[in-house]
């Protein structure tokens, strides 16, 4: 109960965070470190969810799936190149936060990334981007390649969970994910504690994830198995 509760409250203090910084439609700075200030400008159309991005003389299209843009803001995602990057930004339909990652060569705006949710811009090369999952928040990590200007996903087995709840009708957990070979029955009312969750699954229900049971057990189950025999799961969007 306590890990999910506060686990959604920093969801919700990202949320929170996030809204607190300042996205703007114009602003004058030095992109590229040549010296010489850049005109920043962002049209958005509100039937259509296209934004126009412009830098000087240059311009590039985009467009949200479902969201108007508004604003951008400038960010550095490694302070020791010489460049600085624009993240076009819209809240979405419930808060399902977008950015698209622009930087500027001198004489072209290019297309670095699409970040979705809560990234974190640290300045260091690497940028971390909280996903809210319902009822806990996974973590992604992406990595500035210089040399083409990209951010690439560092890709992960599992993501970290670490919640407690309580079994409300016994089931069994696997020693595969594919869920052969039993590797124990959990018994009502014991607490279990979700580990791991592998998330390369289409269907959300197929999610796996990794529990610890109190004998220190530890095994695989899909969140369908998981939500219609547990409690103390709180999920929110």
């Amino acid at each position: 109960m306590k890990h999910a509760i506060l686990i959604l409250s920093l969801g919700l203090l990202s949320i929170n965070l996030l809204y607190a910084q300042d996205f703007v439609f114009s602003q004058t700075v030095d992109l590229n470190s040549d010296q010489i200030e850049e005109e920043i400008k962002l049209e958005s159309s509100y039937n259509t969810y296209e934004f126009r991005l412009l830098v000087n003389d240059r311009a590039v299209d985009g467009k949200f799936i479902d969201g108007d843009a508004d604003g951008f803001k400038v960010i550095d995602i490694n302070t020791n190149d010489k460049y600085k990057e624009i993240a076009v930004h819209t809240p979405g339909s419930s808060s399902d936060d977008v950015y698209v990652i622009y930087w500027y060569d001198g004489k072209e705006i290019v297309f670095m990334d699409r970040l979705s949710r809560w990234p974190s811009f640290n300045g260091n090369g690497i940028v971390y981007v909280n996903n809210w999952e319902g009822f806990w928040s996974s973590r992604d990590k992406y990595v500035l390649d210089n040399s083409e200007r990209k951010l690439k996903k560092v890709e992960q087995f599992a993501y970290y969970v670490g919640i407690t709840i309580t079994v409300k009708n016994g089931f069994e957990i696997f020693r595969e994910r594919d869920l052969k070979d039993k590797v124990a029955l959990l018994s009502e009312g014991s607490e279990i504690i979700l580990i791991l969750c592998d998330k390369g699954y289409e269907n959300y229900n197929d999610h796996r994830y990794l529990i610890r049971s109190t004998s220190g057990l530890l095994g695989w189950v899909d969140f369908r198995t998981i939500w219609d025999n547990t409690e103390g799961i709180h999920t929110a969007d």
